[in-house]
């Protein structure tokens, strides 16, 4: 998968370094993404097109902070350069322009930029166009040679005279950034690269690279939980590895209503020959309930999780396990680079005693929706909401989890989302998550006085759960859905959550 890439990616630990990956991937052109250390190794056997510097939570004058690969040629003779962010104050110290932490430029979130539309890189960009910015220091004066090409309340991208080293303050990455695929797509033809990159060559490329792996005798163990990520990862290894493919789903106690159902018909669906269920809902319960802190739930998630499925693979006689992991997943673990981790994921990081494979580490949930697509897998798979692995286990906050408050938590769901499917909203919502929180309070209820649960409903937009918007129901169906929930006896609020990824993740917990 790493022949003639055109594009080197040099992953600083930014939360967002896969999504530069990710926007390459949508505008065609492959690319490679290594730490510092690794990506020195790969530059003194390679020439890509292009490079370019990720962001990072590093200042450039912290002690430790990642410098720049000792290979680089940063004169951009052998290949463009582009520093995003930490990338673009990397290069101008390095160069002996002046990067600093100025109180009055530091930018988070929504902002404007003035571009100089003269130039290649803003080349079709609105004069004035909306950014995404996430940073604390700042270029405060250009390398000798470089000059401006772009400003919000100071210098917000910068160029040498020939065009060939390039920074940009914002990330032009992420779908907030308005017009930051066309900034991208600029880079990419300054760069002179060609595509090369699409969803079936891509299926392709992960059949070869587990069949290297995996050689022609042993046992695979997938963890099939009937979501997109594992159904499409079944589909793709299931013509090539066949019988040899072991999927093995546990019946956690924490599903959604129907959730058992639907799991066995996309098992069915994705040419899977060999199901095993596991029953666990007891072991789950008991280990969990101990905790109301939601990294302690994970964590013991992944105690139970690991237990079971290493049982399996001693059963199964396998030598591999392999699993639907995502870059978010990865990212979100601190898995990629030296990225801070935001929360364990269940599947990501564990020691286990086989090897440990993940195909789609690389990809987001909208890129692995294209490959259902492509195999031609069912509608219901490919627009199927995102379900975390310790399911409702992660939707009751606050207090300690019990059969009693999933069983709760699970009628809630079910009744929201035939809500939402009644007035047709489910193609506007990318996650819907409804969750018991551990705040009771007092209601009225048949003029007497009760003491019940108080629920929260949160719906999200995204492309890649980076970020997210969070979705604003009409009125009429707010109040429907307050209605509905209050009638169940042990339930006095109802509450909805709007709030966008960043400051807030996806899930409460």
């Amino acid at each position: 998968m790493m022949d003639d890439i055109q594009i080197l990616i040099v992953d600083y630990g930014s939360q967002y370094t896969l999504v530069i990956g990710r926007t390459l991937r949508e505008l065609g052109v492959r690319g490679i993404i290594l730490p510092v250390k690794k990506a020195d190794k790969w530059l003194k056997h390679n020439t890509p097109k292009a490079v370019i510097l990720s962001g990072s939570n590093w200042s450039v004058h912290n002690d430790g902070a990642p410098g720049l690969p000792k290979m680089l040629d940063i004169t951009g003779k052998k290949y463009l350069i582009l520093g995003i962010c930490y990338g673009m104050q990397l290069l101008a110290h390095k160069l002996r322009g002046v990067v600093e932490k100025p109180f009055l430029h530091r930018e988070y979130g929504p902002a404007e930029v003035s571009v100089n539309k003269k130039h290649p890189l803003f080349k079709n960009v609105k004069e004035k166009t909306k950014v995404w910015a996430s940073h604390g220091d700042t270029v405060i004066a250009l390398p000798k040679g470089f000059i401006s090409i772009a400003k919000s309340k100071g210098i917000a991208a910068m160029s040498n005279k020939n065009n060939r080293v390039l920074g940009i303050q914002f990330h032009p990455e992420v779908i907030d950034t308005t017009e930051g695929k066309k900034i991208l797509q600029n880079f990419l033809t300054l760069s002179k690269c060609d595509k090369d990159w699409n969803p079936i060559n891509l299926i392709h490329q992960i059949q070869k690279e587990v069949l290297e792996v995996v050689k022609n005798k042993s046992n695979v163990i997938l963890g099939f939980s009937g979501g997109v990520d594992s159904t499409t990862l079944a589909r793709i290894l299931s013509p090539v590895l066949g019988k040899r493919l072991i999927c093995v789903a546990i019946d956690t106690g924490g599903f959604r209503e129907n959730e058992l159902i639907e799991l066995k018909e996309n098992a069915k669906n994705a040419g899977v020959k060999k199901l095993i269920v596991i029953s666990a809902a007891v072991e789950f319960i008991k280990n969990i309930s101990k905790t109301i802190d939601g990294e302690e739930k994970r964590k013991k998630f992944r105690v139970v999780y690991q237990r079971i499925f290493e049982k399996q693979i001693k059963k199964h006689n396998a030598d591999f396990i392999v699993q639907g992991t995502l870059a978010t997943d990865i990212i979100e673990s601190g898995k990629i680079g030296q990225s801070v981790m935001i929360k364990t994921h269940h599947n990501v990081g564990l020691a286990w005693k086989v090897k440990d494979l993940h195909p789609f580490r690389n990809l987001f949930k909208y890129e692995v929706r294209e490959l259902a697509r492509a195999l031609n897998l069912p509608k219901s798979v490919y627009e199927r909401n995102p379900f975390p692995g310790p399911g409702l286990y992660l939707r009751v906050v606050g207090t300690p989890v019990s059969k009693e408050k999933i069983k709760l938590v699970q009628e809630a769901d079910k009744t929201v989302t035939d809500i939402i499917k009644k007035y047709g909203l489910t193609k506007n919502i990318s996650q819907l998550i409804v969750a018991l929180l551990g705040v009771n309070s007092v209601g009225v209820k048949g003029d007497e006085r009760v003491y019940g649960h108080s629920l929260a409903i949160r719906a999200v937009q995204t492309a890649d759960f980076m970020t997210v918007k969070g979705y604003y129901f009409p009125e009429k169906i707010v109040n429907e859905i307050i209605s509905a929930l209050t009638k169940h006896k042990n339930i006095v609020r109802v509450f909805f959550d709007m709030t966008p990824k960043p400051p807030a993740t996806t899930e409460f917990e």
